[in-house]
């Protein structure tokens, strides 16, 4: 398996640098990072997106919610109760009351009875950009509660100049129209309802708002919305499959990408199923 991950890292190391319109173009399966390499790790830490990226995944997604002083932290869940070892909404804490949490209770698709041993923080949107802005794609799922918290994770894009680099994934149009109005160079994946997204009219909607990427749902799929997809000059990334049963429905279909919790699993049997061809 670190064979297959030199491979990949490899391949993304020739282009000198991340870059979305290069991975739009790619011919090969790429690879997102579900939380991270979420089902070994914890999910949405740091430490889950740095195993990904030692996977060879060309993307890593994770989910941005604020604290109550305003900081975008990597938090899927509305609460804390699940992942971390405390309850309620994290816009209820401060970041320093966030920072002092642990955020390994939930490992391999269970909440455990114990942490990991060591301390695993909540990450701020900053750390993640810094530490790996240079290093993998980023699929930024947007729950975002205030239009502060907002206007910082934009800024915050910027500032690292994500903009060939990450996208925002928004499930409503009027947020994409709020980022816009801040900063209308960020690029957006829109994300409308599990099953609506892969209507036609939402396809072309995505398209005609400039969107490079669809993260169409695996139940949904189909070969004819694939194709739909490629004529309107969207890269499908289905979510999503941890097993090769999923791997290859998906791959037999001709899914230019894969959104998965287990990323080395999945950059293996790519290597496999590529080199048989």
């Amino acid at each position: 398996m670190e064979s297959v991950s030199f491979l990949r890292k490899a391949m993304n190391a020739k282009t000198n640098a991340v870059s979305l319109a290069r991975l739009h173009e790619e011919e090969r399966t790429l690879v997102t990072a579900h939380r991270g390499n979420s089902l070994e790790y914890p999910e949405n830490t740091l430490l889950a997106m740095e195993k990904a990226v030692e996977a060879g995944a060309d993307f890593i997604e994770f989910d941005l919610r604020s604290t109550s002083d305003g900081v975008p932290i990597l938090l899927h869940d509305e609460t804390l109760k699940r992942t971390a070892d405390a309850d309620g909404r994290p816009e209820e804490r401060t970041l320093a009351e966030i920072k002092a949490l642990n955020a390994s209770w939930f490992r391999r698709m269970l909440r455990r009875s114990a942490p990991l041993p060591e301390k695993v923080e909540i990450p701020t949107f900053e750390e993640i950009l810094s530490a790996l802005g240079d290093k993998v794609a980023m699929n930024i799922q947007v729950y975002l509660s205030t239009p502060a918290a907002l206007a910082e994770a934009c800024r915050l894009y910027r500032k690292y100049d994500m903009y060939d680099k990450g996208y925002m994934t928004i499930a409503q149009e009027e947020v994409v129209e709020a980022v816009w109005a801040i900063d209308r160079d960020i690029a957006v994946c829109l994300t409308p309802g599990w099953r609506e997204r892969v209507d036609e009219a939402n396809m072309r909607r995505c398209a005609e708002l400039g969107c490079r990427f669809f993260q169409p749902i695996r139940e949904t799929l189909t070969a004819e919305k694939l194709e739909l997809a490629s004529s309107l000059g969207l890269r499908a990334n289905a979510f999503f499959a941890d097993a090769e049963t999923g791997f290859a429905f998906l791959y037999g279909m001709g899914t230019p990408g894969i959104m998965t919790n287990a990323p080395a699993r999945l950059v293996e049997w790519l290597e496999q199923a590529e080199s048989e061809q």
